[in-house]
């Protein structure tokens, strides 16, 4: 302990409150004594901070036990260790004082050994509960500096998820004759996954989609990234006024986040695209990103696109486009995979196939109508509103007349 234990003795007898405590003062303990029950108590209320009490059992107006008994039933900041001085030796008494929260007892005649021994041991005792306090203390600093800390973090976090709310495409937009919807569900409060799409110079429209490796700040912090890294310039890089060229943009990233000794930063998977001006056939470069879905009248929904690798893992990696027809009235959805690997409670993925049959079922739904209809399903199919990956769409029908 940081100061000397306090002791108080309570005896109506003069000569054993003098005698004890002369005793008690041989083992550097502090002693302050008090002639009955009602004075011990006095001197407790009063706030003198007492580490133990040796009371005599014995005493007129109240009693060594009552005063015990008295003494728990106060709210006090510390424990008062309790040692009752008596000549008895009934088993009963002993439990009756026990029960009003006596922890030990003096037999009288008093011998200096066994006092001796019992002060060691409320020394030891009172050791441990303060050590034990300190600990709880700085226990309950830290944790409220954390509490501070996750409070702070958690302000930051919204900020940011704000911030990066507002990168994101308008939820609807028309753009001539294509229609685009999006709608992002996250896992956190931000997200690795990023989507978006752009009008160029000679009237094409370029859009792309990226699900960064991993989840929370780090994933987020990507996807930012690349969400300025992947605009109008990106997309007329390298064609000397030709047409862009997906492909182009894919291994362009590729070359930045790849390191030159062969060490992985992080990665992550995209489909990006180009629609040409007339707006009748898509070229695209698949990233290891879940296969676009072309929706086309009067036939079930198809996957296209070659897979392809994402980008990040490999130096060389070569990546290729595809270019497909878009007739109209055609819709194309771009998915992240936390979609199809939403897990039902009995574990159970949404699946490509559950996918797909929804998609068919709404096709004749206008195109903003299907980020409800998701919500609702996904939400429905895993029992609750928390994902476990973040959830993207991107879709955009050709419109059947201009």
């Amino acid at each position: 302990m940081e100061r000397p234990i306090h002791v108080l003795v309570v005896d109506d007898d003069p000569l054993m409150r003098k005698l004890l405590t002369a005793l008690i003062r041989q083992h550097e303990f502090q002693v302050t004594h008090a002639g009955d029950g009602i004075a011990a108590l006095g001197i407790i209320q009063a706030g003198q901070e007492v580490d133990l009490i040796i009371s005599d059992w014995e005493m007129p107006g109240i009693t060594g036990v009552e005063l015990c008994r008295a003494v728990r039933q106060m709210h006090l900041p510390n424990y008062i260790h309790f040692v009752l001085l008596t000549a008895r030796q009934q088993q009963d008494d002993f439990i009756a004082a026990m029960e009003a929260g006596a922890d030990d007892f003096l037999l009288k005649p008093i011998s200096p050994p066994i006092l001796k021994a019992r002060l060691e041991v409320v020394k030891r005792l009172l050791g441990l509960h303060y050590r034990l306090q300190r600990k709880n203390k700085l226990l309950t600093e830290a944790n409220e500096q954390l509490r501070v800390t996750y409070a702070k973090l958690k302000e930051d976090m919204e900020a940011a998820a704000v911030a990066q709310r507002c990168l994101l495409p308008e939820p609807y937009r028309e753009i001539g004759r294509l229609r685009f919807a999006s709608c992002l569900l996250p896992s956190a409060l931000v997200s690795g996954d990023m989507y978006n799409y752009l009008k160029l110079p000679d009237g094409s429209v370029a859009f792309y989609m990226v699900d960064v490796a991993g989840h929370g700040a780090r994933a987020a912090l990507m996807s930012v990234t690349l969400n300025h890294l992947l605009d109008e310039a990106a997309f007329l890089s390298g064609v000397d006024g030709g047409p862009p060229r997906p492909d182009l943009v894919v291994a362009d990233l590729n070359r930045r986040f790849t390191r030159g000794d062969g060490e992985m930063l992080d990665y992550f998977t995209m489909v990006c695209g180009v629609v040409n001006p007339a707006g009748d056939s898509m070229t695209f470069c698949q990233a290891g990103h879940p296969s676009p879905i072309l929706i086309q009248a009067g036939q079930p929904a198809e996957l296209i696109g070659d897979g392809g690798f994402p980008v990040g893992l490999m130096a060389h990696e070569d990546y290729t486009a595809v270019t497909v027809p878009l007739p109209r009235g055609s819709r194309i959805i771009l998915h992240s995979d936390g979609m199809t690997e939403c897990a039902h409670p009995d574990g159970t993925h949404f699946g490509q196939d559950r996918l797909h049959a929804l998609l068919e079922k709404a096709k004749d739904l206008p195109l903003n109508a299907l980020e409800p209809l998701l919500y609702e399903t996904l939400t429905a199919w895993q029992g609750g509103e928390r994902f476990e990956d973040d959830v993207s769409v991107l879709a955009f029908e050709v419109a059947t007349i201009d």
